[in-house]
């Protein structure tokens, strides 16, 4: 089965009727003229199709959803194409659009049924109800065949995703793990870079379109009259929309998105200074990403964290600068100065104002603040300049510069949070900070370009063989800093001293110890209902497979993969890794599971943590928490307090331990200590 979707991306069947609506909407913003030419609502519907096959949504309550949205959509381009009537139609340039004039001639042939046709047509589907507007339709017969095409469209593409996630069920077998993994991959950045493209195909058009709503707006005699009782604030509108200068709309665009990044950085760095949940994630994660290592993977990631070596990217800027000043742009150089600058300055500020430590458990040893990641600020200010310069030089195309500036500051702050040189919100902070520099540079930049024309220049050509010869000097450099990228290693994380008791008796309330286990995102827990006085770990197992239960392997990255398809499969094995719970940051040292005629989503698990209390006789302390999952969504794991008490009783019944009383943590149920012989 495919169930475990929902660890690798947010689940919709976990959010509840938020997911109907949230597929609803989807359909809506396809169906509507202003959205429908980007938002893929179709491939959104056929999702909840695939989630329906797998029990996690309601057929027919997701259809009525489905339907209500690609009928308001529907209405509201039809609206606009009324407004269109009234002389908007030529400043909007539609007719010059392919999907218009697709949906013209199905109109003109089909009629009224041409919105049913429409709606199985992608782009075309909003344009149908816009061109029917333009032709005349009455308002009433619209509005009819408007509801009825509602009704098939949503039929048809949950009965298609239906039967595409039967199809997943019966193909997976025969999918490696490397196939599966390579085709996610492969789904996700081909949607980007269709998401891209349609922007880029299409942004003119939607900007133009924008433009005549807003007018329309504008000319509305309320407004007309609110605009002539204050002239000063309408003047001022006036001017942040106007789109024939910089100052205007860009300037007004621009400003936008800084103010939201700067709102969600302020956001993120109050999460950090009040410790919310996300700093508890962070320790969980960055022990998870140690679990995760591998020498294959280590040397990869090297690699790309090395492109925010501070040599390699002087020699990257020296490159850009050389370029620049060869072809005479200092608008775009300037730009890239004070992306960088603002970069470098911003970092080094709050390094020292917030003088985060690092990680333990990082790789490479840094001697500077943890927050926020100074590589993921450089991965979008620095890196996404570069690809802005490429495009504005005319070297690259818009959709190849975004594509390539988000994979790149991706995969840079993956490496940082793979190598544990950052927690999780440290790359965040990073990725929004260097955001607010990119908007700056390129802010800057289009201010100085601003009605010049970009000159025309014909280095020399010893000019030219100059710069080239310089060019290849660098990049060999930059290359030889990424093969030989090499940094003092952090020694192993030191593990705290024992400490040696007597008793175990109010071990929890005087040593603070947490008496619950987290998932990695925290958002379930679950109580520690067992405990083991062991001389070692091989007396555990022993004990425990001795019981009927079977280790599970490590929880590493390819064990997690071969879970997860096992479970898709629904042939999980006895001895699969399990998914990691986490008990004071860190995640469980064993993992076992009881095999008995259960379902695998009622499969017995057992969780242990080795603790640093001993008794003086060296016997060490371990607690654990019983849970029934199918070893790889936590979230939907249930508590078994019961398997604590039955495992006890078998225990001691065979010899294998005694009771040694229990522990009581402040506000929990008692836990069960046996004493292992």
């Amino acid at each position: 089965m495919l169930s475990s979707i929902h660890e690798i991306l947010p689940s919709l069947a976990a959010l509840g009727i938020l997911g109907y609506w949230i597929i609803g909407a989807a359909t809506a913003l396809e169906a509507f003229l202003l959205t429908g030419i980007f938002v893929p609502g179709t491939l959104i519907v056929d999702a909840g199709g695939v989630l329906v096959q797998q029990g996690m949504l309601d057929f027919f309550d997701l259809a009525w959803f489905v339907a209500i949205g690609s009928i308001l959509g529907g209405e509201a381009s039809f609206w606009l194409g009324r407004r269109a009537r009234r002389g908007m139609l030529g400043r909007w340039n539609v007719e010059a659009m392919p999907a218009f004039a697709r949906a013209q001639r199905l109109f003109a042939k089909r009629g009224g049924f041409a919105l049913v046709l429409g709606r199985f047509l992608g782009p075309v589907a909003a344009f149908v109800p816009f061109a029917a507007a333009i032709a005349g339709m009455e308002t009433r017969r619209f509005r009819i065949w408007n509801i009825v095409s509602g009704f098939p469209y949503a039929l048809a593409h949950l009965a298609f995703g239906y039967g595409l996630g039967s199809g997943l069920s019966r193909f997976s077998p025969m999918m490696t793990r490397a196939a599966l993994f390579v085709a996610v991959l492969s789904v996700l950045a081909a949607l980007l870079w269709w998401t891209l493209r349609q922007l880029d195909r299409t942004l003119p058009h939607l900007l133009a379109m924008a433009g005549g709503v807003m007018d329309e707006i504008a000319r509305h005699p309320r407004i007309d009259s609110w605009g002539a009782r204050h002239p000063r604030i309408a003047q001022f509108l006036t001017r942040r929309l106007d789109r024939t200068h910089f100052t205007g709309l860009p300037a007004t665009v621009l400003g936008v998105a800084f103010a939201y990044l700067a709102a969600l950085w302020l956001g993120l760095a109050f999460d950090f200074v009040r410790a919310e949940p996300i700093v508890q994630i962070d320790a969980r994660l960055a022990q998870l990403m140690h679990l995760f290592w591998t020498p294959a993977l280590i040397q990869v990631f090297t690699w790309i964290t090395a492109l925010g070596d501070t040599r390699l990217v002087a020699a990257v800027l020296a490159l850009a600068v050389l370029w620049l000043v060869l072809l005479r742009r200092p608008g775009l150089l300037v730009g890239l100065l004070v992306a960088l600058g603002t970069d470098l300055i911003s970092v080094v500020a709050l390094k020292t104002a917030f003088g985060r430590p690092r990680s333990a458990l990082g790789y490479f040893t840094e001697t500077t603040g943890s927050f926020p990641s100074g590589h993921a600020t450089l991965s979008v200010a620095f890196y996404g300049m570069l690809f802005y310069l490429l495009w504005r030089l005319g070297r690259m195309g818009a959709v190849m510069a975004a594509f390539l500036a988000t994979l790149v500051a991706g995969l840079i702050g993956l490496s940082r949070l793979y190598l544990v040189e950052h927690y999780l919100s440290d790359v965040l902070a990073g990725w929004v900070l260097g955001g607010l520099c990119l908007i700056s540079g390129i802010a800057v930049a289009e201010w100085m370009m601003h009605g010049r024309a970009a000159p025309k220049v014909q280095p020399l050509n010893w000019h030219k063989i100059t710069a080239l010869v310089v060019s290849l000097g660098l990049i060999a450099y930059a290359g030889l800093r990424v093969s030989d990228y090499s940094k003092a290693l952090n020694p192993s994380p030191a593990l705290g001293g024992n400490v040696q008791i007597s008793s175990a008796v109010g071990l929890f309330g005087d040593h603070t110890l947490p008496a619950t286990a987290h998932t990695l995102s925290g958002e379930r827990k679950f109580a520690i209902n067992i405990a083991f006085w062991a001389k070692d770990q091989a007396q555990l197992r022993g004990a425990l497979t001795a019981q009927g239960w079977t280790l599970s392997a490590a929880p590493s990255l390819g064990g997690l993969v071969k879970t997860a398809i096992g479970d898709m499969r629904d042939r999980s094995g006895a001895g699969d890794a399990l998914a990691p719970l986490f008990w004071n940051t860190l995640p469980n040292d064993l993992a076992l599971s009881l095999q008995g005629k259960t379902s695998e989503l009622d499969q017995p698990r057992l969780r242990l943590w080795s603790t640093r209390f001993i008794r003086p006789e060296g016997i060490r302390l371990w607690v654990g928490t019983l849970t029934r999952d199918d070893g790889f969504d936590l979230e939907d794991a249930i508590p078994a307090p019961d398997l604590a008490s039955a495992l006890a009783k078998g225990l001691i019944a065979k010899g294998l331990a005694v009771s040694a009383g229990t522990l009581t943590p402040v506000g929990q149920p008692a836990i069960a200590l046996i004493d292992l012989r």
